[in-house]
């Protein structure tokens, strides 16, 4: 479904480091287009910076680098979003940015409505996200949505065709490696699932390396001392320094590796001055292919010691080792994926051939961000429609009518075989006079059904209840099939996974690392309220079930021979239930017999007992157990259509 309103889509990629807009439209298909930064920073991307100046008001960009402005801010990206010195930046930041966006893009001040899409780090949770949200709300922009960067990039990997990439690949598992000023997240991506960060723990940004470059130029610049205890007093000016060195190290990946070999000498750099109270100090940067790879191996403290090459291959390692399996694919995204090694590492890691990287990874997350509010605006119309099957009394009439169904599996479940397991050797055990009466036995046989079923062994309860769901699976999906239709999307898409018993559990194979925040299915929903009325049916009304029905009727028969029928039958059997039945008594007719008879009738008189049981537990618990199936369903189709979300075009 096209959105009618024409609303504009801003994919924002406010990073640690840098900054970078996309502009989609949710009535069109074409790929999201850079947006010109013009004023702000010049071009498509520019560095997360700002400051206030006295005249000209707030500086974003490298126009933050202004003598005159103050309290220059650098590098605030944090999920610290309590701090002021973390709020405050990014409230002006990003007021600046869009209000310049907005005065140089005539579709974002017309008539049409905007919408703005920011990215997060994986590692942010639902929670976070929202607060973040709720701060760039604060900054300006009433219509705020937030996503993890890790779906924006397989959303523009997949959605852009920039990546020479088999869709089938992208549709299996997918490993995002995001390497940022900060951090570098790892994030597995399995099918239309996207799992718990693979966090390495450890403060792995590129900016690390922007700050051994300083270090290393400060050691070798003759007025390095005079550089430094400047530094320690002007903070803003160091943060300037180590963007001059980012800028520096770019050029050096960026430069064709053949020079550096034909000349190991060969060098990049640049030079800036330092206006200090004394005068100006010059800070000059020359890499060499030797300098860069010193930076690269040098130890790092925050990395334990480790340099940042060794410890971005350990975080491959760990990465590997954290997935289920070869991932079908790796994408690498960020800045700082232009460099040489991260691609190599990385394919020495998962392997040649699964390894990628898009011409302009600095912009695929925009781009990403701008698709996946495309998708969004688009899947608004799908997931009103499945709010509107789950609001209507559909779902809960399905399960209400399926119910019976349940009881009576349950029913066969408890009833089926008793005979040879419980009821004969509880009758050997009162014929030798072990037993005192008939309801004691009864009883006895109650409890040892319930400890057979809850025997972490004993699986056939499990079995009942998943048979009995994975036979309400194709009814659920003719409720869904209708809406995947009208989305232009396969009714699979909204199938709910089949169930099996796995160690003596219900179980929904899904591989961890694709799982969702749902806490709870169907299956364990229905596991744990049959679990309460099995144990309920059984200890109360269970116990006059198998006294009066089923094969116990056939010892009660043999009962009443002894009591004698005057009284009544009624009376008579109660009176033979609770009667100490002689021993010679118990033993008229021999044990044999009476073990021929209860199995010739067995078949019956248990089919006899599991509908007993099965219309016990319905009013036992029916009610409550269809609103939990119906409760769990509702939870399970949410999830689905989170998912099924990224489907949406």
């Amino acid at each position: 479904m096209t959105d009618s309103s024409g609303t504009v889509i801003v994919g924002f990629d406010l990073g640690h480091g840098e900054t970078a807009l996309a502009k989609a439209y949710a009535d069109k298909d074409a790929v999201p287009t850079v947006m010109d930064l013009g004023a702000t920073g010049g071009g498509r991307q520019h560095v997360t910076m700002v400051a206030e100046h006295p005249t000209r008001g707030v500086l974003v960009g490298r126009a933050a680098m202004d003598n005159g402005a103050t309290g220059l801010q650098l590098a605030f990206k944090s999920p610290e979003l309590d701090r002021e010195e973390v709020r405050r930046p990014t409230t002006l930041f990003v007021r600046k940015v869009a209000e310049d966006a907005v005065e140089r893009d005539q579709d974002l001040k017309g008539t049409r409505p905007v919408r703005w899409f920011f990215g997060a780090p994986s590692g942010w949770d639902r929670e976070l996200r929202g607060e973040y949200a709720a701060l760039l709300r604060a900054a300006g922009l009433p219509r705020v949505d937030v996503v993890p960067e890790s779906r924006a990039a397989l959303l523009y990997a997949r959605e852009s065709g920039e990546l020479e990439v088999d869709p089938g690949r992208l549709s299996g598992a997918v490993l995002v490696v995001d390497l940022g000023s900060s951090t570098t997240d790892f994030t597995a991506v399995v099918g239309r699932r996207t799992g718990p960060p693979l966090d390495t723990g450890l403060p792995l940004g590129a900016g690390l390396i922007d700050r051994t470059i300083l270090e290393q130029q400060l050691d070798r610049n003759p007025q390095g001392a005079e550089l430094r205890e400047f530094l320690q007093e002007e903070r803003s000016v160091r943060l300037v320094l180590e963007l001059m060195c980012r800028e520096v190290k770019e050029t050096f990946f960026r430069t064709d590796r053949g020079k550096f070999a034909a000349d190991p000498e060969a060098t990049v750099g640049t030079v800036h001055p330092v206006r200090t109270r004394g005068g100006v100090l010059y800070f000059h940067i020359e890499l060499t292919a030797g300098d860069m790879a010193a930076v690269l191996d040098a130890p790092q403290p925050t990395l334990g010691g480790r340099s940042w090459r060794q410890a971005y291959r350990d975080a491959l390692d760990g990465a590997a080792a954290g997935l289920p399996g070869p991932p079908d694919a790796v994408l690498l995204t960020g800045g700082a994926s232009r460099m040489h090694f991260v691609r190599e590492q990385a394919r020495e890691v998962f392997g040649a051939d699964r390894v990628f990287l898009g011409t302009e990874p600095d912009v695929a997350i925009a781009r990403g961000l701008a698709l996946a509010g495309r998708m969004s605006i688009r899947a608004a119309g799908f997931r009103a429609d499945i709010r509107g099957l789950l609001d209507s009394d559909r779902v809960g009439s399905l399960v209400a009518d399926r119910l019976p169904r349940l009881a009576e599996r349950l029913g066969e479940a408890v009833a089926d075989g008793m005979t040879e397991r419980h009821v004969i050797p509880a009758f050997r055990r009162w014929r030798a006079g072990r037993i005192t009466t008939l309801d004691e036995m009864a009883a006895g046989i109650s409890r040892s059904l319930h400890a057979e079923l809850t025997d972490p062994g004993n699986t056939r309860l499990q079995e009942a209840i998943a048979t009995w769901q994975n036979a309400l699976r194709p009814d659920l999906e003719e409720l869904t099939r209708p809406i995947c239709r009208r989305r232009h999307l396969e009714p699979s898409v909204m199938a709910l996974p089949t169930v099996r018993v796995s160690e003596g559990k219900l179980d929904v194979p899904v591989d961890a690392a694709a799982a969702t925040e749902v806490l709870d299915n169907i299956a364990s929903v229905v596991n744990v309220v049959v679990a309460g009325i099995v144990a309920t049916t059984l200890f109360g009304a269970g116990t006059a079930i198998i006294a009066a029905t089923g094969p116990f009727a056939v010892i009660v028969a043999f009962a009443l021979v002894w009591a004698g029928l005057s009284e009544g039958k009624e009376r008579a059997l109660a009176k033979a239930k609770e009667a100490n039945i002689p021993p010679m008594a118990r033993k008229v007719g021999g044990e044999a017999r009476m073990v021929a008879k209860l199995q010739r009738e067995a078949g019956a008189q248990e089919a006899a007992l599991a509908r007993a049981f099965g219309e016990q537990f319905l009013e036992d618990g029916g009610q409550r157990l269809a609103q939990e199936i119906t409760k769990g369903i509702a939870e399970d189709l949410e999830a689905l259509a989170d998912e099924a979300e990224l489907l949406v075009r």
